[in-house]
């Protein structure tokens, strides 16, 4: 064989396609095995024509995920003669996966969707707009995956990188007294900003948690050039047995 080829036994060939189409290519990526040739012909990043021997489109390629073997090569600017699809991968993806063993969200926290404007460019029924919804309000996938159709819509999305565990930021920050308010801690405005566009929302109270393993919640607000500090009133710092200068660990809750 004249072309230079690579193993798919060292790609995950989805991701080799996503990175292809995200890249904008046009041309055809071909996977040579003994059972017959796979060709997807991409353009302008979107997918015009899948083909393996007479499958065609969503059985082609389920096809070869349930057997990704072989050796592949892409041959940029190629275009199909006479196409007969033009779908963006995510559209492709999400209907071949249904074809593939069942599958199961690697986590069951919160996510949160990566990548809004892939998400916003598909098409779904009222139902999965309605999943959507609740994983940006932060419900757990374990909740969201006591339904089988639901848990296997969350899958998909894990497996085409649109959704990932929410992760809260932490700050180290140090214990400083003030008599400026009352019953409400302050912490940096860049801080809560940040929390906040984690969150998608802004975070009302705080886990403040102090070298010896205790954790106290406690309510929050924004001030502005605080830095590290975590500037704590009398009351609640009489409350919680805190002490000035101390380091402690803050994430929002």
């Amino acid at each position: 064989m004249s072309k230079s080829t690579s193993s798919l036994e060292t790609f995950d060939f989805l991701e080799l396609l996503y990175m292809l189409s995200g890249s904008g290519k046009t041309g055809v990526l071909a996977v040579y095995r003994p059972d017959g040739l796979f060709q997807c012909w991409l353009q302008g990043g979107r997918v015009r024509q899948i083909e393996f021997g007479e499958l065609r489109g969503t059985e082609a390629t389920i096809k070869l995920l349930l057997d990704p073997r072989g050796r592949f090569h892409f041959e940029d600017g190629l275009t199909h003669p006479a196409p007969q699809m033009d779908a963006n991968l995510d559209e492709v993806a999400f209907e071949v996966l249904d074809g593939l063993p069942e599958q199961v969200p690697p986590f069951d926290g919160p996510a949160r969707i990566t990548a809004p404007e892939r998400v916003a460019a598909m098409r779904w029924t009222l139902q999965e707009q309605d999943v959507l919804r609740q994983i940006e309000a932060q419900r757990p996938l374990s909740d969201l995956s006591r339904d089988p159709g639901i848990r296997r819509m969350l899958a998909k999305l894990v497996r085409m990188r649109l959704l990932s565990p929410r992760k809260s930021r932490v700050a180290r920050l140090s214990v400083t007294v003030t008599r400026t308010v009352r019953g409400v801690v302050v912490i940096d405005e860049l801080i809560l900003r940040r929390w906040k566009e984690d969150l998608v929302r802004p975070p009302q109270h705080i886990a403040v948690r102090d070298e010896a393993g205790n954790v106290y919640t406690l309510p929050v607000r924004s001030g502005p050039d605080l830095g590290a500090q975590l500037l704590i009133p009398t009351d609640l710092l009489m409350r919680t047995g805190l002490r000035a200068g101390d380091s402690v660990l803050v994430r929002p809750v």
